[in-house]
């Protein structure tokens, strides 16, 4: 039995498939002048190889998922940067073989990545390395790990989106990784395609054979490896609880999602893709609370013009009509673009990003609110700001998407007038100026990942951290609270969209503290409405009044612990 972090909810028993073991490659490795050519055309078999096994993906993907194949696209475009090609080249030139040359380029890549704190940075530095591990698979002549089967389990130290959204279209069935945090957007994808999924599992690829059996509980975070009959029996009781839970969750789906004293909350949808869009019409879930935008540009080194953007806003609100639809404005660094920008930083997650990057960048913001006002006309379209730490800021966004709709009713363009505009509370100074920003704004989203690493110093993708950053900590439950208080005073809306709010275990606390509104994956969103309905409103208060009132984390869980339905 092996003990992980439960990442995404299932139970399934199937045969694993794990990666290959990473071969060491020699830096130093010196080739002779008569093999220069030879490596030279290995690599650029290698690339052209790949760039064709990219363009064959992209080609089977559902075009109604223009996200993911933009994140499919970005890889591609790397594959085929002619100046990344010629630094490979020039490597190989000076001696180096073709596995060294790629290595050495695309580990110095991933490195300067990896010590950046932008979380959208991290993860790009994991599909460097999912380029450089393909070429070399293709130089060595591995199949690698394209070649999965339907109803097998992955096993994987890390995963990439784009490798997670190519296993998924080939029908794997559950994912352990190595390592990995539950707010990563491989964690997101695997709860919308509802892949039961087990992250952190130390030595998982060496504990675990291709062929083994294996039942996955991503429900508890346990892995069993080649289970005896008394587990195995223990797995087949499992599923059937499963199902006829599942049955009796499926009966609720046409029922309100409110307390047993008739308190109201709105279960609201965090998604990237049509897909997850679809997905809210199956859950009867109350509209989408968050659309990521930036999984547009993921990976790319410019930014889509109006239009292409138009059309994808376009496609998420017509399928979301006739509910609400949350667009959250480009939330990046500004490293992000290294095209694009002319200055370095060392702690871009405490420089120029989200709200600065956007109005240092006012015609990449334009392009945006425009494409998005546009999309805005049957009025079912909301527009949200990221990382607002002062009014000035939030009045400036204002006074651009006012000359934007100008612009657009000059132009004779359609939109929504009144379009909702509303901001992530997402560091402390927002949060203790909510009531301030709270009168400039229709709405509030609170987004705890980011604000519980603000208020804690401690970097969510950092793993010597998990024990410091701690979203039930008090000081950012009071902070919550805070923020809660301010936003019912101005009559606005406020909702939960961070990780918290998928945690079923602080459903009670949430309620109980005033929100009426959560936003969460499509895939967990019955579970939390027969969570909603199986409890008290009048009860759900006098707890959370409790759980303030507590000194440490440790308090609060048992309190949470003791209180789960």
């Amino acid at each position: 039995m092996l003990n992980g972090i439960p990442s995404s909810p299932g139970v399934y028993m199937g045969a694993a498939v794990v990666e290959y073991s990473k071969v060491d490659i020699n830096y130093n490795e010196v080739i002779n002048d008569s093999e220069i050519e030879a490596n030279i055309s290995k690599f650029i078999s290698a690339s052209r190889e790949l760039s064709d096994d990219y363009t064959a993906i992209i080609s089977e993907l559902d075009k109604t998922q223009p996200n993911i194949a933009t994140i499919l696209e970005s890889n591609l475009m790397l594959i085929n940067d002619d100046i990344l090609k010629k630094d490979i080249i020039s490597y190989i030139e000076k001696g180096y073989s073709a596995e060294s040359a790629i290595t050495l380029f695309y580990d110095q890549q991933r490195n300067f990545l990896l010590s950046t704190k932008d979380s959208i940075l991290r993860e790009r530095a994991f599909e460097i390395d999912n380029i450089k591990d393909r070429l070399l698979d293709i130089i060595w002549g591995r199949k690698g790990l394209f070649q999965v089967s339907k109803g097998d389990i992955l096993v994987v130290r890390n995963i990439t989106p784009s490798e997670l959204i190519h296993y998924q279209s080939m029908g794997i069935a559950g994912l352990i990784t190595e390592v990995g945090g539950l707010t990563s957007h491989c964690s997101i994808l695997a709860r919308s395609y509802e892949i039961p999924a087990v992250i952190g599992v130390k030595d998982a690829c060496s504990k675990i054979k291709t062929g083994d059996t294996i039942i996955i509980n991503g429900y508890a975070g346990v892995v069993i490896v080649n289970p005896n009959n008394e587990a195995t029996s223990h797995y087949n009781l499992k599923k059937i609880i499963e199902k006829e839970h599942q049955d009796r969750l499926g009966q609720i789906r046409n029922l309100p999602s409110e307390t047993k004293d008739g308190r109201y909350i709105k279960i609201m949808s965090n998604v990237d893709t049509m897909r997850d869009i679809d997905n809210t019409v199956k859950t009867k879930s109350d509209g989408v609370g968050l659309v990521r935008t930036e999984s547009l540009i993921l990976g790319l080194n410019t930014f889509p013009d109006e239009e292409s953007q138009y059309v994808s806003y376009s496609q998420f609100a017509d399928r979301a009509f006739p509910h609400a639809i949350t667009f959250r404005a480009f939330d990046i660094g500004s490293d992000k673009f290294t095209s694009e920008t002319n200055f370095h930083e060392d702690n871009p997650a405490l420089g120029v990003r989200g709200i600065r990057f956007l109005l240092g960048r006012e015609d990449v913001f334009k392009t945006q609110i425009r494409a998005i006002l546009r999309a805005s006309a049957n009025k079912n379209v909301r527009f949200m700001l990221p990382m607002i730490i002062n009014l000035p800021e939030l009045k400036a966004t204002l006074d651009l998407i006012e000359i934007c709709k100008n612009e657009l009713k000059a132009e004779g363009q359609m939109f929504d007038s009144r379009m909702p505009v509303g901001i992530m509370i997402e560091t402390p100074a927002a949060a203790i100026i909510s009531d301030i920003l709270a009168k400039n704004c229709d709405f509030f989203s609170i987004g705890t990942n980011d604000l519980t690493q603000y208020v804690l110093a401690s970097d969510r993708n950092n793993e010597h951290l998990s024990d410091s950053y701690d979203t039930l900590h008090p000081a950012v439950l009071r902070l919550i609270k805070i923020t809660i208080d301010n936003a019912e005073d101005a009559g606005i809306d406020l909702s939960i969209c961070g990780e918290i709010a998928g945690r079923f275990e602080a459903t009670k606390l949430l309620v109980g503290m005033g929100v009426k509104s959560l936003s969460v994956s499509p895939s967990i969103q019955l579970n939390l409405k027969k969570n909603l309905r199986s409890m008290s409103y009048k009860n759900a208060k006098t707890f959370a009044k409790n759980v303030l009132k507590c000194e440490t984390p440790e308090e609060v869980r048992q309190l949470i612990s003791a209180n789960h339905p």
